[in-house]
C-alpha cells in the first residue's frame, strides 16, 4: 500500500507558493493526519505523483461524521482525509476530459469512490453501481478519497489540501461555475439524504417523514424531504441548537432527551397519525426497529442510515408484515442522486443556505478534528475545510 516516491516536509515557515492556478503544482500545503490522531500541515510534492490524469484546485472539503469516526479510532497511516471535495480543474488528460464532460476551468464535484472498474468485476460492470465495488469499499479495499496514505505518490488523495489529484477512476461531476461556495459544499452530503430519503425511502408530496439525528445528514435529509413536498417533517434529537436548524428549515423540532420509549415520541408528535418514513442517522438499533413497528403508516419504510453501537436483537416481524413495510440499508448515494442534489442546488431550492458554515483554513485542521472527534464541535454540523484560506 505505500511507497516512497513522495516527500513530505512539516510546515515550520512561509515555504514555497503551492503552484500556479493553471496545470499541476509543484508543492501543495496539505493537513495531514497521523494515527495517533494529531494532524499537522506538510508541504507535498507533485513530482512523485502516480497514475495522475489531472489535478483539482481545492475549494471545500465538507467534514463528514465518517472522517470524525476514523479519525478517533486511530488511522492505519498518514492520510490526507477529506472526501467530499468540491474544486476547479487546473490539469487534465484530454481523453478524461472527453469521458467526463469536464474541461480544465470547470467547478466539480468528487465522490470519494476510486472503483476498479474492471468488466470481471460485479460492481463496476453495472452502470451506476461503483460504490458497492470491492476496491472501494470502506472496510475492505478501502481505495477512496480520503483515505489512501500520504506515503503513497504524491500523498495528494483526499480534500483537505490545496490541490489534489485526479485518477482515471475518479467519479466527477461537474457543477455550475457560478454555485455558491457554501451551497456546493452541500453537493456530496445532499446527494447521500436525496437518495435516503426520497429513492430510498419513497418521501413524496404529501408524505409524513421523521428524521432521527439532526445532525449533517439529518438537516440534510430534512431539506431532501421538504424539496419533494413532505406535508410533515419531523426532526428527532438532543440538541436543542441543532434542533433550531432542522426547524429553521421547515422540520417539526422534537427534543427526546429524557430516555422516553422513541415509538411513543413518535406516535406524539405525529398525532396518534403515524409516519409514512423513518430515517435513523444516528443508528438506535432495536429502539427505532420496534418505534417503526408501532408507528409506520401502511407501505411504509425504515431507512438506517447509521451505525450505532446498539445491535438489534429483535425485530417485530409481524407488524411489519401486516403493514407491508420494508427495512433498508443505505450506503453512499447513486449517480442520479448526485444529480439530483446538483439541480436542486443550483435551483435554489435545497434550503441548506439557511444552515451556518463553520470555514476551517488548513492551519485550524488538526483543533477542529480534535473538537469534534471529543463532541466540542459548533453547533451547526456544517463544517468545511477551505484549503485556499490563509
Amino acid at each position: 500500500m505505500k511507497n516512497h516516491h513522495s516527500t513530505s516536509v512539516a510546515l515550520t515557515g512561509p515555504g514555497p507558493a503551492a503552484g500556479t492556478l493553471q496545470g499541476r503544482p509543484d508543492q501543495v500545503r496539505a493537513a495531514v493526519s497521523l494515527p495517533e490522531a494529531a494532524t499537522e500541515v506538510r508541504y507535498l510534492d507533485t513530482a512523485g505523483a502516480i497514475g495522475a490524469v489531472g489535478w483539482l484546485r481545492v475549494e471545500s472539503s465538507a467534514v463528514c461524521g465518517t472522517d470524525v469516526s476514523l479519525y478517533r479510532a486511530g488511522l492505519d497511516w498518514p492520510t490526507v482525509m477529506g472526501h467530499h471535495v468540491v474544486g476547479r480543474i487546473t490539469a487534465l488528460d484530454p481523453k478524461r476530459a472527453l469521458a467526463w464532460g469536464v474541461a480544465v476551468g470547470d467547478l466539480v464535484a468528487l465522490e470519494e469512490y476510486l472503483p476498479c472498474q474492471s468488466a470481471d468485476c460485479a460492481a463496476c460492470s453495472i452502470p451506476g453501481r461503483y460504490r458497492m465495488c470491492p476496491e472501494s469499499d470502506l472496510w475492505k479495499g478501502r481505495r477512496r478519497v480520503g483515505l489512501i496514505s500520504a506515503e503513497e505518490g504524491s500523498g495528494l488523495y483526499g480534500g483537505n489540501a490545496e490541490y489534489m489529484q485526479l485518477n482515471a477512476n475518479s467519479i466527477v461531476h461537474r457543477l455550475p461555475g457560478d454555485l455558491d461556495p457554501d451551497l456546493a459544499s452541500w453537493t456530496q452530503p445532499f446527494a447521500n439524504a436525496v437518495d435516503w430519503t426520497i429513492n430510498a425511502g419513497g418521501a413524496r408530496e404529501g408524505s409524513t417523514v421523521v428524521v432521527i439525528g439532526p445532525g449533517y445528514h439529518g438537516v440534510a435529509a430534512v431539506a431532501a424531504a421538504r424539496a419533494v413536498g413532505a406535508k410533515k417533517v419531523i426532526a428527532v434529537g438532543r440538541s436543542s441548537e441543532r434542533l433550531e436548524i432542522a426547524e429553521a428549515l421547515g422540520a417539526v423540532p422534537v427534543t427526546n432527551d429524557d430516555g422516553t420509549d422513541l415509538g411513543t415520541v413518535i406516535d406524539s408528535a405525529t398525532g396518534g397519525n403515524g409516519t409514512d418514513l423513518i430515517l435513523d442517522t444516528v443508528g438506535l438499533g432495536r429502539a427505532v426497529t420496534s418505534a417503526a413497528a408501532g408507528t409506520l403508516r401502511k407501505l411504509g419504510r425504515l431507512v438506517l442510515a447509521g451505525l450505532g453501537p446498539v445491535p438489534v436483537s429483535e425485530v417485530d416481524l409481524k407488524a411489519l408484515i401486516r403493514g407491508a413495510n420494508s427495512i433498508t440499508g443505505v450506503r453512499g448515494r447513486s449517480p442520479e442522486a448526485v444529480r439530483q442534489s446538483i439541480e436542486l442546488l443550483a435551483a435554489g431550492a435545497s434550503g441548506l443556505e439557511l444552515v451556518p458554515t463553520t470555514h476551517v483554513p488548513l492551519e485550524e485542521v488538526s483543533d477542529m478534528l480534535d473538537r469534534l472527534a471529543t463532541g466540542n464541535g459548533p453547533v451547526s454540523p456544517h463544517v468545511v475545510i477551505r484549503p485556499q484560506l490563509r
